[in-house]
């Protein structure tokens, strides 16, 4: 586990990594559990969003092992008066040959120091009460659940709910 976990290395998305990550994010969106999607959107259209969100200093970190994309963490700003204090982890990922190594961790941290660097003071993110593994990892990191969206996913003619959670990346502002 070392050797491999030392091997990786966690870096702001680049240009050069889109193809990469689009094939992690089709792969990790094809298991069709643990994403809002089970298909990743276009080459095209994630080449699209990854240049802009580069351009605007969106926070998004990759992990790469022998120069591939094998995990990502985003955090996107809310907009508007009010909440540009905040921001929402949009999308977040590990391949499953990678996963219980400690890579997304690593990946969460980078991005919510990045986040922070930022501006922003709380993040947010959506995670399917199914996914037991990613709420506990939530919750070792400081998230707290805020709610419970009830049946709001619908795959496959299975529901699942959706918990809303959060951290203040300020430890002296808690959620109450």
């Amino acid at each position: 586990m070392s050797d491999t976990n030392e091997s990786i290395s966690i870096v702001p998305i680049s240009e050069q990594y889109i193809e990469s990550f689009h094939k992690c994010l089709e792969t990790v969106a094809s298991e069709r559990k643990y994403l809002g999607y089970v298909n990743a959107p276009s080459l095209e259209d994630t080449r699209e969003n990854v240049l802009a969100h580069m351009q605007r200093g969106t926070p998004r970190y990759i992990a790469v092992k022998d120069d591939k994309v094998v995990g990502w963490c985003e955090v996107l700003p809310n907009q508007g008066e009010g909440f540009n204090h905040s921001g929402k982890i949009n999308t977040m990922g590990v391949s499953a040959a990678f996963r219980g190594q400690g890579i997304g961790k690593k990946l969460m941290s980078a991005t919510l120091s990045a986040a922070e660097l930022c501006g922003m003071e709380r993040v947010e993110l959506l995670v399917y009460a199914s996914n037991v593994n990613a709420i506990d990892f939530y919750e070792k990191i400081g998230f707290v659940c805020e709610g419970t969206k009830k049946k709001a996913r619908k795959l496959d003619g299975e529901y699942d709910d959706v918990h809303v959670m959060a951290i203040f990346l300020n430890p002296e502002v808690p959620i109450a």
